[in-house]
């Protein structure tokens, strides 16, 4: 095996023992001041690397700056974390434009003029010929998100053991295939065999969640959190902008039809540029900038290090109040989101629009929420910035006022008989919805984002049952298809919602959990990590005093090409423990021998433990 440049494996070598000394003083949650003197190979000043808790927010934006303006530098890099974003956002906008399918669909069959009101003789040939009434068609909408469902928690498991990406994509992959299946199902009218198609789509898009918060997990930073996680959930609400008026002008003038196997084809050609551009962690990224790739390492701190010996503390999330009060949040956000992505066109419908009018009309209040919800991306994390609230105090106000708005827009509706007045009323609705995408949507990470991903699974989890009963209630309430049907519904709706915003302003919460954090006397073991772009291996012991002792495993030959493991340990270590926790990978013996080495050349030259050399993995006990 052949040897790096001595210059090149320097400078590694000071990124790296840089990256181990900021993540060793946070790990086990103590406020601890480390300082560690850099070998002096340039012939420069000798610099140290330090990590101050106190004074975290101010290198933060220190390190942004100067990251800005040397990515400035490049006119063609652009950040990766903002492509990742971008195809995050991209991705869901599809998913949601796919949802909107069936919802315009049914129109067509329940809405026995429908031929007065496509414009085609082929759209009135390709109406589907298929008797279904409204409470079938609210079972067919259930049973998709009955589905999603059963998928949350195992796809918060997946996870943890999968790449995030891969099960984004995979699942936005599977779902696009169904969706092309579902008219030639429909055409036949076979219901039972539909609704098994719906149900696997719900199956597959119950990752969707789960792996979306893992990526975001380890491409934000804590100062640009709000607006990038705000800017993803906001695409989500564009997919009915785009996909309403979509659906309604190719069932118009070509079919309805077409408009499942234009909205899976597209899916399909996303999911061919996701799996070239994205990665799961900026450490796997092959072009990302050595600039933008330390600070968004130092920034994040050890909230993105994963653990061998630290699970989910699923009994601790289930019962916090906090997290309770964001699975009430999430419940009443799938019903009203359900609510208008399945059954606004059949509402519209009964102002007498055409199906492309309908189509039309009901992107309008999206569109307003999806303005709103980026806005408020951007008042969060300038009221968290310039610290004129506190988190839980800007997510409770965001939450509240979105909230309230909707409450009192839902009780005026039942009192309009006017179309063209429903749709201002419904706009100004469903758009103030948009100030809670900054407020509980992102309390995910607040309470916990080394826990993220589960907490998501479980509130997304408590959610979908407000998808679920919200079909099925709407279809029953609004058998008899006229306006004032609906206003059972919107009552209700209301009642919902004013309950959710006291319970929320109550037990609600901007504060890291004690769970979040792995225990303080355990010894921690970091996951392999083989695709990281550190090409060696570390462990780091952890004593009770505020001294941190590291030693840093440098192989001779570190041009190999598979990279060695990165193995951190903590805890009370007395003189007497002869097991130090590093796992099998590394005997003991290696190590007491390698500590010898290490003092020994630490009296000589610094620079020779260039040469210290990495215990063979391959002959240890797997």
């Amino acid at each position: 095996m052949s040897k790096l440049p001595e210059a090149d494996d320097t400078v590694i070598r000071k990124r790296h023992e840089s990256s181990i000394l900021n993540q060793g003083a946070d790990t086990l949650g103590q406020k601890t001041k480390v300082e560690k003197q850099v070998p002096n190979t340039t012939g420069k000043s000798d610099e140290k690397i330090s990590d101050n808790d106190n004074g975290k927010n101010q290198q933060n934006s220190e390190n942004r700056s100067a990251n800005e303006r040397n990515q400035g530098s490049s006119l063609f890099y652009i950040p990766k974390r903002l492509i990742v974003t971008f195809m995050l956002g991209l991705g869901l906008l599809l998913v949601y434009a796919m949802r909107t399918n069936v919802g315009v669909m049914v129109v067509m069959i329940l809405d026995e003029r429908a031929y007065e009101k496509v414009g085609t003789i082929d759209a009135v040939i390709n109406i589907p010929r298929v008797n279904w009434d409204s409470r079938m068609v609210g079972f067919l909408h259930s049973i998709f998100y009955m589905g999603f469902l059963i998928s949350q928690i195992p796809g918060a498991f997946l996870t943890t053991i999968l790449p995030t990406h891969k099960l984004y994509g995979g699942c936005i992959f599977t779902s696009a295939l169904l969706n092309i299946l579902l008219p030639i199902c429909i055409d036949n009218g076979q219901f039972s065999l539909v609704c098994c198609v719906r149900c696997v789509q719900g199956l597959a898009e119950g990752l969707l969640y789960p792996a979306c918060y893992g990526i975001l997990r380890h491409w934000t930073a804590p100062s640009e959190r709000s607006r990038q996680v705000s800017a993803v959930l906001s695409c989500a609400y564009a997919g009915a902008i785009v996909g309403f008026p979509l659906a309604g002008i190719i069932t118009h003038y070509l079919g309805w039809q077409y408009i499942f196997y234009t909205s899976g084809t597209v899916c399909i050609i996303w999911y061919l540029f996701w799996l070239f551009l994205i990665y799961e962690k900026p450490s796997h990224h092959k072009y990302i900038s050595e600039n933008e790739f330390e600070f968004m390492e130092k920034s994040q701190g050890a909230d993105v290090i994963d653990y061998e010996n630290v699970h989910v503390p699923w009994k601790s999330i289930i019962t916090s109040l906090p997290v309770i009060a964001i699975c009430v949040c999430h419940f009443l956000r799938y019903w009203i989101f359900v609510l208008m992505l399945t059954n606004e066109p059949l509402y519209l419908n009964e102002f007498g629009f055409t199906i492309a009018e309908t189509g039309l009309y009901a992107a309008f209040p999206h569109i307003a929420k999806v303005v709103i919800s980026f806005a408020s991306g951007y008042i969060a994390d300038s009221l968290l910035n310039y610290k004129w609230l506190s988190t839980g105090a800007v997510r409770k106000l965001l939450t509240g006022i979105g909230l309230g708005i909707q409450a009192v827009g839902f009780i005026v509706l039942t009192f309009v008989r006017s179309g063209s007045v429903v749709i201002i009323v419904l706009t100004i609705t469903i758009g103030a919805f948009g100030l809670t995408t900054s407020g509980w949507s992102v309390n995910h990470y607040d309470l916990s984002t080394r826990y993220a991903s589960s907490l998501v699974a479980v509130t997304s989890a408590v959610g979908s049952l407000g998808a679920i009963i919200v079909p099925l209630a709407t279809g029953d309430l609004t058998m008899q298809q006229t306006v004032e049907s609906w206003d059972s519904v919107f009552y209700l709706t209301s009642s919902l919602i004013a309950a959710t915003v006291v319970f929320y302003l109550i037990f609600g919460s901007g504060e890291q959990q004690h769970w979040s954090n792995p225990p303080a006397n355990i010894c921690l073991i970091q996951k392999i990590d083989p695709l990281a772009r550190k090409p060696y291996g570390t462990y780091s012991v952890q004593k009770n005093t505020a001294d941190i002792k590291t030693e840093t495993l440098v192989p001779r030959d570190s041009a190999i090409n598979r990279p060695f493991n990165l193995y951190t340990v903590q805890g009370n270590i007395d003189s007497e423990d002869k097991n130090l926790g590093l796992g099998s990978a590394i005997s003991n013996s290696n190590i007491d021998n390698t500590k010898k080495k290490s003092e020994n050349e630490d009296n000589n030259d610094p620079d020779q433990r260039n040469h210290d050399v990495i215990p063979d993995m391959d002959k240890t006990t797997p």
